[in-house]
């Protein structure tokens, strides 16, 4: 069995990546088996966010291509791993990778199976919400918004119009009404 691994509470943006030292049918059967990845990973985690896959699918792109581009991992946080994630393309095989939205926000220990090899964990790059400037935009000053139109008045032609579709609606209604009445 591996070393346990501690995830704090509350982990975000972080990625776990692990070799599988598996047959490829082995490593077949985990995919969507809810059952055998949280045991292979020796905790109760959310499978949604754990994915198992052959290198091969990464052909062209590479297991680095795929987490500086597919999951925005930084190019200096991959170098000091860059020989390993080299080697595992070469050699090829299955890997799984493990997302924080996998522990549900909640403090887990996993214990990886002997099969399981961490190789590394990486962050995701994320954005930075906090303003280190104030914004001097006209557009940000509060009471800048261009006045209310006003409204025109309608045109004596678009109000004649409008009395006389009234007008005949009435004397329909009437001729309706006498119409029933005589009936």
């Amino acid at each position: 069995m591996s070393a346990p691994i501690d995830i704090p509470a509350h982990e975000v943006g972080r990625i776990r990546l692990f070799s599988l030292s598996l047959t490829d049918s082995e490593a077949k059967n985990l995919q969507g088996d809810a059952a055998a990845l949280q045991k292979m990973l020796g905790a109760d985690v959310d499978t949604e966010y754990v994915d198992v896959f052959p290198l091969s699918n990464l052909e062209g792109v590479g297991l680095a291509g795929f987490l500086r581009d597919g999951n925005a991992v930084s190019t200096d946080q991959l170098a000091p791993d860059r020989g390993k994630l080299d080697k595992l393309d070469a050699l090829g095989g299955w890997v799984l990778i493990v997302y924080s939205s996998a522990f549900r926000n909640t403090a887990t220990t996993l214990t990886p199976a002997p099969a399981l090899t961490l190789i590394g964990t990486y962050g995701e790059a994320m954005t930075d919400w906090t303003a280190t400037e104030t914004v001097r935009a006209d557009a940000a000053k509060p009471f800048t918004a261009p006045p209310e139109t006003v409204k025109k008045r309608p045109s004596d032609a678009a109000m004649s119009g409008r009395i006389a579709t009234i007008a005949l609606i009435v004397m329909f209604a009437l001729t309706a009404l006498i119409i029933w009445i005589a009936a």
